[in-house]
């Protein structure tokens, strides 16, 4: 197995990220009875290293975050492509990609496929992630990584 890091993602106001209906939601652990998915982690060797590229997996990393073009835009999805495979390389893997900043002790997820667009938690609960522009006033970017046991 490669080296992958396995974490919990919380937004700013501590709610998680959980897989329900075959979608990733924000929502709180207590109000919402959902449980923290734990997002596997690896590196995209293939893109500029300075800018922290980074593949994003759910269920044991055998499926991934996606930034795919819809008529709105820029949308998020899951995708049944294993973290291991991306890793490895082969195909075109931008679109699953993110580069990763840190601001302080949080950070934010740039789409490598969609510059200037950002994984986004929802404003209101048990809503899914979503990508937004900076620009967007509300736009809720800031996440935190929880190291899971």
């Amino acid at each position: 197995l490669s080296p992958s890091l396995c974490s919990r993602i919380r937004d700013l106001d501590q709610k998680v990220l959980y897989l329900r209906d075959d979608r990733l939601l924000v929502g709180d652990p207590d109000a919402d009875n959902c449980n923290a998915e734990k997002i596997c982690i690896l590196p995209n060797r293939c893109l500029d290293r300075t800018k922290i590229p980074i593949f994003l997996g759910i269920q044991g990393g055998s499926r991934c975050l996606a930034c795919v073009e819809t008529q709105e835009g820029p949308s998020l999805q899951l995708e049944d492509v294993n973290i291991e495979d991306l890793y490895k390389g082969g195909e075109q893997v931008t679109r699953f990609t993110f580069f990763q900043s840190s601001l302080g002790s949080a950070f934010r997820l740039e789409s490598a496929a969609y510059p200037g667009w950002f994984l986004c938690g929802p404003d209101e609960p048990q809503q899914p992630v979503r990508l937004s522009k900076e620009s967007e006033p509300s736009a809720h970017t800031q996440f935190y990584f929880e190291q899971s046991r």
